[in-house]
């Protein structure tokens, strides 16, 4: 009887699922999936969604607003322009329409147009400190200093603890030459709040500037304390110790700095350069082999690296390297006497007495022209400056330190307009549960993405469209992913059309690409359907949890999204809803799969968000006792330690999880240390 009802069941879903789709789409649908799949930064996807209602309805004006926001983050600065140009022509009363008009002109350098936009924007919401903020520093862009000063003092009248408006009109005095008053508002904005980290980076940059190197290494050891996942931080700090000659230091930093960024092609070149400084020939090589991978024209890196060569004996390559610099500067004296030495070494007399002569003939004409040229002089005048702008190609300067730009113009900090999310401060709050993808995320500092026997089994049924993977990194999917899903959409149709066996699967693969697609609703009715013909099916119900947990989710998105709220610059993640029926479905997968320690993590985690701290504990124990490098877990539980008051066991937590790559950590450790 129980089998008899469960292919009926069954029957009854292929039958809904296979049904057609309805030829004229629901356009309040696809601008709240457009809407989701933007607040989830996914705006390639977003775009394709509002391009439907666009086509649909010509004529509402938040489509071409939301469009536009997709844009703007995808840098396509001139189309998001013509969709909020589309926007107000529609309905001018949207303020955001300016604020993101008005970036967008920024973003082209096209001030005066984007002072106008903030300037309509304000009329309709005058107390916008956003707006506000952004024409202050348009201002200052264009010239208009005394307007941006006035400016700021309406922001401060109306907003005396705004930060970010101090932090302007300091720069604003530090342009007219009053470093005393730009300090003073520095210190203003540290007496509201003196663990403010960026204000903080801020001074410490300021202090720089005025060569008081001390108390700019002081501010810096303390934004490091707050925020030791800044890169940006570790690179100001080794600047500063650099000018302080603490060399060993300023490695320490730049090790750190790489850490967190490896991209960072300066830090690498000038981590080159102190360890050549310090003798470390050979690991300064490998930085230098880095820049030079990525930018192979560098000429000074070319330089450096041939020097360090014939320093550590590589007298062919060092060869090589030099005779690509002169090639490019064949007035470059310095090259040539170093190149006949290495000729000398390497046995080539000839090419080395031939470079020997064109160093010889340069000094004598310098000495004919009474220059009192030598090469120890050069050397002399070199040391006299320690540092380089990042700009500068002159291959004599290669020995020096390129400066962080924010010591070479600004502070880096109030120059930053709002409109982006701007939350560079560490938050007390718990990581992501992992879900089921295609995708990774490669973009992370340590890899978030885990496998797992059961996952692997689970493509191995071959109904689905790739590789699955355990992740807890939102993706931004390219235009070629999000085809791919729909695709496979398609292909699955088809197969439940045919009546395939294993129907779960096929409505399982289906509801995890409409999940990826950011369509909760058709991922939720598929999911649920899949339910219904296999209830021991671990996955569906895993799926089902993130289904549920995004829908909470979307909700908070939906308020978020409102364009009445003009003046949200942060997001808060934490949904006020409860997470029983998420905590409920992950159950069934541990009664299913009591193995799955991603089980565990995940139904801790939720049990966290709704303060059971708990029974939290006892699946975060349990999760760790599965696999002990799911750093996750580690942190998550260093978390609800402290929610507990048990803070040594907290500490330990926190710093098992910095080590397996979760700096932010190290902040949270610091932080409730200090509030012991």
């Amino acid at each position: 009887m129980r089998v008899g009802r469960t292919v009926l069941a069954c029957t009854t879903v292929l039958w809904l699922m296979c049904a057609p789709l309805q030829a004229q789409i629901n356009t309040d649908r696809m601008m709240s999936v457009g809407r989701t799949a933007l607040y989830f930064d996914d705006y390639v996807l977003s775009i394709q969604y509002f391009n439907q209602v666009i086509n649909a309805k010509p004529y509402l004006a938040e489509p071409y607003f939301f469009r536009a926001v997709a844009k703007f983050y995808l840098e396509d600065y001139r189309g998001a322009e013509q969709d909020c140009n589309s926007c107000i022509s529609r309905n001018p009363f949207i303020v955001n329409a300016y604020q993101v008009r008005g970036l967008t002109r920024v973003y082209q350098e096209r001030y005066e147009d984007a002072i106008k936009d903030f300037r309509a924007g304000l009329r309709f919401d005058p107390d916008n400190n956003g707006l506000r903020h952004n024409l202050i520093l348009c201002l200052a862009r264009s010239g208009n200093n005394d307007e941006a000063m006035l400016a700021t003092d309406t922001l401060l009248a109306s907003s005396p603890r705004y930060a970010p408006a101090m932090a302007m009109r300091s720069d604003l005095l530090w342009e007219q030459g009053d470093s005393a008053g730009a300090l003073e508002w520095v210190n203003k904005a540290l007496d509201i709040n003196k663990y403010d980290a960026d204000m903080l980076h801020h001074r410490g940059v300021m202090l720089a500037r005025m060569e008081r190197y001390e108390e700019a290494e002081q501010d810096m050891d303390r934004v490091v304390y707050l925020n030791p996942g800044d890169a940006g931080a570790y690179i100001t700090r080794a600047m500063v110790r650099y000018f302080r000659d603490n060399l060993n230091g300023a490695l320490a930093d730049y090790d750190m700095s790489i850490t967190i960024d490896p991209g960072n092609i300066n830090g690498h070149y000038n981590r080159g350069n102190l360890r050549a400084q310090v003798g470390d020939d050979n690991r300064a090589i490998e930085d230098f082999d880095i820049v030079i991978d990525a930018e192979p024209n560098n000429m000074l890196a070319l330089f450096y690296r041939g020097v360090l060569r014939e320093s550590t004996g590589d007298y062919r390559g060092a060869e090589q390297d030099i005779t690509k610099v002169l090639e490019e500067y064949p007035n470059f004296i310095q090259g040539y006497q170093i190149r006949s030495e290495v000729r000398e070494k390497l046995g080539n007399r000839r090419g080395a007495e031939q470079d020997a002569m064109v160093v010889m003939r340069e000094q004598n004409r310098r000495f004919n022209n009474a220059m009192g040229y030598t090469d120890e002089s050069d050397e002399e005048d070199e040391d006299e400056d320690k540092t380089r702008r990042s700009s500068d190609k002159n291959v004599r300067n290669y020995r020096k330190i390129i400066v962080d730009e924010n010591l070479e113009n600004s502070t880096g900090f109030s120059s930053e307009y709002r409109g982006k999310v701007q939350n560079r401060n560490v938050e007390v709050q718990y990581l992501e549960p992992y879900r089921l993808t295609y995708f990774k995320d490669n973009g992370k500092v340590i890899n978030s993405v885990r496998y797992s026997k059961l996952v692997d089994e689970l493509f191995s049924t071959g109904y689905f469209m790739s590789e699955i993977v355990l992740d807890n990194h939102d993706v931004s999917l390219n235009e070629r992913q999000i085809n791919s899903l729909f695709a496979d959409i398609d292909k699955r149709t088809s197969q439940l059309s045919a009546s395939s066996a294993h129907p779960d699967d096929i409505l399982l693969s289906r509801a995890i690409d409409f999940a990826l697609l950011q369509d909760f609703s058709n991922a939720e009715s598929d999911i649920d359907n899949a339910l219904a013909c296999n209830q021991k099916n671990w996955a569906a119900w895993f799926v089902r949890a993130q289904i549920k947990a995004r829908s909470i989710q979307i909700k908070k998105a939906e308020q978020d999204m409102d364009l009445q709220q003009s003046h949200s610059d942060i997001r808060d993640n934490n949904a006020d809803v409860s997470y029983q029926t998420v905590i409920k479905d992950l159950s069934k997968v541990i009664d299913l799969e009591p193995s799955f320690a991603f089980g565990y993590y995940n139904r801790g985690t939720f049990y966290a968000m709704t303060n059971d701290l708990h029974a939290s504990l006892v699946d975060l124990d349990k999760a760790i006792e599965l696999d002990e490098t799911l750093a996750e877990a580690w942190y998550n539980r260093g978390l609800v330690l402290v929610m507990l008051n048990r803070m040594d066991d907290a500490f330990r937590d926190l710093s098992r999880a910095g080590e397996l790559g979760i700096y932010s950590a190290y902040n949270i450790i610091k932080r409730f240390s200090k509030s012991e």
